[in-house]
């Protein structure tokens, strides 16, 4: 780690600079009289990349590094300043006052605000705006947290990238709010140690070419400074097959089967929620999977990956391991009566909250999946309600956790605990690439955990999935490069319905390009509960989803496409590891002298890696699409489905069948 003196007394405010990667300048600006402090949990990696380019510090509050030059006097009025074109980035000054429900004594809130400019940005997290530029944007976090505003489906990121070059994390993990607009640019924590953000900017020498994207530096030094991810199993390539839900073993093999007798694709089925006796308990409910190893041999044997819910939460006086948690004090405290009360009512039983703040309530929480599921040779968790959900508004000062208070620590919940079952698969050597978690909720960081993310409930209805296709391209620019929607929607749709019939297959069009490709749902219909099993809702597998011919062979045709991309998937993920490009790319990343491609008319296709092109059809009964293709240097596009040749520029495609939809490769 680059060890340099930043530090500098400048009139009351104590203020630490840090070179923090290439280009990259970590700034910390501490409340009058107090000193700069490390935040409880950092959105930055906990040392600073070995890549620093060639920096000075003069002592008086300027560092310069690479690119970028940041100065900041005795007021705290900050300059970020890029030195290529002398282009000041953001000019701003904080504040602070009195922290709001923070627990630990040094908290303050805090707040930074910037002259605000007219400029499009991109990432911030996965939000159903309808739009990849979320300019002009505001956000108060904790409306991200709570189900009954965001249903799951809307996460926020503190980092984003411009137009003009540069990009920023906010590293604080508390509640809080963000506005950006052409006014500010403002961040406030209502309860954090001090002012603490990082920016990048682009290098010396970076001007865009039709191969290369500004943005690439940008997310590249985004990565370094936040972490990279973890590479994805090789079994997360394929097919992953899910509903709401299976209800026992007999029922599951039985779809297991009937996928490898039908010889579709398929590399994962999945187990959700209820197939517990009681929430906490982390184990499968012995009447309903009888034999789970045998369960688990038989997928493998199949070339089929199992992966179960699991649920952060103990049921209070019903679950076998409340006592041990409740006596042992590992879970999250209310601020009212400082007993570990009831955080998510659910599932006929009041639950409280595991605090993975608690390094042992996270180790025997790894451990407990680990003999409840893991022993049987599951490798993937489905890390459902990890915002996490509560019963009530997490407007803060609710909640103690040994870190510290809801309102101090709770956007980053969810990193503490992705972190705590990485820390446990490499406990028990289980190495990177090898597991796999999927989480609703993600924040600076968690794909270094091992944590990909995807959609939340969002309702079956082509409104929403028109607004899929947006933020899967937000959520690939805030640095996540896995990410999968529910196909078909979770909620609302009815398998008997000829809309919904048009509707999945156009989901799973899209689906199949994807990062994940996973279908999901809570469908109408089925059989009433007769069992302690419970109820299986409606039918959710592709020959009961598709009963007309020309649906089934199109829903096949993309699935087995995606199984003879698995190669060039995996590829993808290895680039993205590495360097934060992301698998799933807007328009404007691949073809960034191309004017058209940062344009709101483009933001409904896409590219799936470098070489295919992907307009999802979002409109029921379509009979063409608008579609733009930028030219190409040495290559062609070719029409996937008649392998003709297609002319760069603006065209109206015809989509004659439900199996059509605008899909173009670069040969």
């Amino acid at each position: 780690m680059l060890q340099i003196a930043t530090i500098a007394m400048l009139s009351s405010l104590q203020v630490k600079l840090d070179p923090w990667g290439d280009n990259s300048i970590r700034v910390r600006i501490a409340p009058p009289g107090r000193d700069v402090q490390e935040p409880i949990i950092s959105a930055l990696t906990n040392t600073a990349p070995d890549k620093v380019t060639e920096h000075r510090y003069d002592g008086n509050g300027i560092l310069t590094n690479g690119n970028i030059k940041i100065s900041v006097d005795g007021d705290g009025n900050t300059v970020v300043t890029r030195l290529s074109d002398m282009k000041v980035l953001l000019k701003g000054a904080p504040s602070f006052g009195t922290a709001t429900n923070g627990s630990h004594p040094s908290s303050v809130s805090a707040q930074m605000k910037f002259d605000g400019y007219n400029q499009k940005i991109y990432g911030l997290g996965e939000h159903g705006t309808g739009v990849v530029n979320q300019f002009p944007y505001t956000k108060v976090f904790a409306d991200s947290l709570y189900y009954g505003k965001s249903h799951g489906s809307d996460v926020s990121i503190p980092w984003f990238a411009s137009n003009h070059g540069y990009g920023m994390v906010w590293n604080a993990p508390s509640l809080g709010n963000v506005t950006i607009n052409e006014q500010e640019t403002t961040w406030v924590s209502h309860a954090t140690r001090n002012v603490d953000f990082w920016v990048t900017t682009t290098p010396s020498n970076a001007v865009s070419t039709p191969d290369h994207s500004f943005y690439a530096d940008l997310l590249n030094q985004y990565v370094d400074a936040v972490g990279h991810a973890l590479p994805m199993p090789f079994w997360t390539t394929g097919f992953i097959q899910c509903k709401d839900r299976y209800r026992n073993q007999s029922q599951l093999l039985s779809v297991a089967r009937g996928y490898v007798e039908r010889g579709l694709p398929i590399s994962m089925i999945v187990i959700d929620w209820y197939h517990w006796v009681e929430m906490g308990d982390f184990g499968l409910k012995e009447q309903c999977w009888p034999d789970p190893q045998a369960m688990v041999d038989e997928l493998k044997g199949m070339g089929i990956e199992l992966m179960i819910t699991f649920w952060p939460y103990i049921g209070q006086n019903v679950s076998r391991n409340w006592e041990e948690y409740h006596q042992s004090k590992y879970l999250a405290t209310s601020t009212t009566d400082g007993k570990d009360d009831p955080f998510l009512t659910c599932c006929g039983s009041k639950n409280s909250l595991i605090d993975p703040t608690t390094p042992e309530a996270m180790n025997t929480t790894f451990y407990k999946w680990l003999s409840g599921y893991g022993k049987y040779g599951v490798r993937a968790i489905w890390m459902d309600a990890a915002e996490p959900d509560a019963s009530m508004y997490l407007s803060g000062g609710e909640w103690e956790l040994q870190a510290g208070s809801d309102t101090e620590i709770i956007p980053a919940w969810v990193k503490y605990w992705t972190a705590g079952f990485h820390k446990g698969f490499g406990e028990i050597g289980t190495k990177s690439g090898e597991f796999f978690l999927l989480a609703r909720n993600a924040w600076s960081g968690t794909w270094a955990n091992g944590a990909a993310l995807w959609s939340g409930d969002i309702q079956s209805s082509w409104g929403d999935f028109q607004k899929a296709v947006t933020i899967s391209q937000g959520v690939a620019m805030s640095g996540i490069p896995l990410w999968t929607t529910d196909i078909g929607g979770y909620g609302g749709g009815n398998p008997q319905s000829p809309d919904f019939q048009q509707l999945i297959v156009r989901w799973f069009q899209f689906g199949a390009f994807c990062p994940l490709f996973r279908l999901h749902g809570h469908r109408q219909g089925g059989p009433p509960p007769s069992d302690v099993c419970g109820g299986t809702n409606g039918d959710n597998e592709v020959w009961n989803l598709a009963p007309q011919q020309d649906h089934y062979d199109a829903i096949v045709a993309v699935m087995r496409l995606r199984e003879d991309l698995r190669d060039y998937v995996k590829r993808l993920n290895d680039q993205s590891v590495a360097t934060g490009m992301p698998m799933l790319r807007p328009m404007f990343l691949v073809f960034p002298t191309d004017p058209q491609c940062e344009s709101e008319e483009v933001s409904m296709q896409y590219m799936f890696g470098p070489d295919w092109l992907i307009h999802p059809v979002t409109v029921a009964n379509a009979t063409s699409q608008r579609v733009y293709l930028p030219k190409l240097n040495a290559a062609e596009w070719v029409y996937w489905w008649s392998q003709e040749v297609v002319q760069p520029g603006w065209f109206n495609q015809t989509i004659s069948t439900i199996a059509d939809f605008p899909l173009y490769y670069r040969r």
